[in-house]
């Protein structure tokens, strides 16, 4: 038993950092590497080659992946990319390629949903407030919001799926642990794709009969979520007048602050891209807005601020990797949605969740640079909700 245990433990590695380490430690992707190579060893002893040529002839996805890794490489080599990004996709790919799904039961990602949603929030916590950061912590607070965005999207779809009361009790309670995170955030893009992520899944609520819901499991979440909503008025209020004050200095034609830095680098990509758009600038597009600067196109708080990235998934992909580039993260967000057909309840709510969630904060981030956010989405929507063997969905 204890040798069974073992194997599948260190199988799941991936997702059990995904769950803890992943939101500690400020270069925790790249310890991620390691934990895939330790579960695709172990894979291959248990397993052979048996997982990879199920997964190869039955996820669709991963061939996308596949793909993706394949042009990533080809810009990497003809004009520069991210290193990081490169590596956490490939990482990713592999895990997809040879991960038997058939291990990831409903128990145990409750497992991981509960503690992640705990441990994101003391890490938000403790450095929002008790060491008083604000948003500079060791992790990026956009990415890391995105981070606890998707547990409460997994958590919500576990809450909504369960029909046993101890697993709703416990998922609801890893739902508002990790939304009370992601306020302390104060992440703005994520919270408009958390709040399109509510309200399409309130939509998918409304209108599917599959659901039951008892009148005292409503009282709680009303009485829990206004307590939370009370909890958190101050930080939501305080963000909500910062954007209010920065809508009225662009209106009066400041666009030296933070959503007008954004729109001057979205206003920019147009002539980045100029005479390369099938494929993008890649590394070289920080040339480009020096030559950009000296003739006087674009402004001089844009030219110092020398851009990592566009904060915008969709400008960010076309400017570096043009738009063959595009098209792959439009497959990305689209083909996740096409292979529902014959998955089960909880793989139908986990890819929804996830998918509106990246692609609107996609509009103001860019979650598909960052390993971590990378890992979330791939893990997740590859190695999980794409299976074509559901029988282990619903069973321990």
């Amino acid at each position: 038993m204890f040798k069974k245990y073992l194997i599948n433990g260190l199988i799941l590695l991936p997702f059990i950092w995904l769950s803890t380490g992943m939101l500690i430690l400020r270069n925790g992707d790249k310890t991620m590497v390691a934990m895939v190579i330790i579960s695709l060893i172990t894979t291959l002893v248990v397993y052979g080659l048996t997982t990879l040529k199920r997964n190869l002839s039955t996820n669709k996805l991963l061939w996308l992946l596949l793909i993706i890794c394949g042009y990533f490489l080809f810009s990497y080599y003809y004009h520069g990319l991210s290193s990081r990004e490169i590596r956490a996709f490939i990482t990713a790919t592999l895990l997809v390629a040879i991960f038997p799904s058939s291990l990831i039961t409903k128990k145990t990602i409750i497992i991981l949903t509960f503690i992640s949603a705990g441990i994101s929030l003391c890490y938000a916590y403790y450095h929002a407030f008790y060491l008083g950061l604000g948003r500079n912590w060791p992790i990026n607070a956009i990415p890391y919001g995105t981070l606890i965005a998707g547990i409460s999207a997994i958590a919500l779809s576990l809450c909504l799926t369960s029909t046993n009361y101890k697993e709703k009790l416990i998922t609801f309670l890893a739902f508002i642990l990790s939304s009370y995170g992601l306020i302390i955030t104060e992440s703005r893009g994520v919270w408009l794709g958390y709040i399109t992520m509510l309200a399409v899944m309130f939509i998918i609520f409304m209108t599917t009969k599959k659901i039951k819901i008892t009148w005292r499991s409503i009282m709680l979440a009303f009485v829990v979520i206004i307590g939370v909503s009370v909890i958190s008025k101050p930080l939501i209020s305080q963000r909500l007048s910062q954007t209010q004050q920065e809508y009225n200095d662009i209106k009066s034609g400041n666009l030296n602050t933070s959503i007008g830095l954004r729109l001057q680098m979205w206003q920019s990509a147009p002539m980045i891209i100029e005479h390369h758009e099938l494929l993008g600038q890649g590394d070289q597009y920080i040339q480009v807005l020096d030559r950009l600067f000296h003739q006087g196109r674009i402004s001089q708080v844009l030219y110092t601020y020398q851009p990592a990235h566009f904060h915008n998934q969709f400008i960010d992909y076309i400017v570096k990797k043009g738009i063959i580039g595009l098209i792959l993260l439009l497959c990305l967000f689209i083909l996740p949605l096409r292979l529902l057909k014959n998955a089960s309840l909880l793989q139908r709510y986990i890819t929804i969740t996830l998918v509106s969630l990246f692609a609107v904060a996609s509009l103001t981030d860019v979650p598909f640079n960052h390993g971590q956010t990378i890992f979330m989405y791939i893990f997740w929507l590859g190695c999980f909700t794409t299976t074509s063997n559901n029988e282990h969905v619903n069973h321990d």
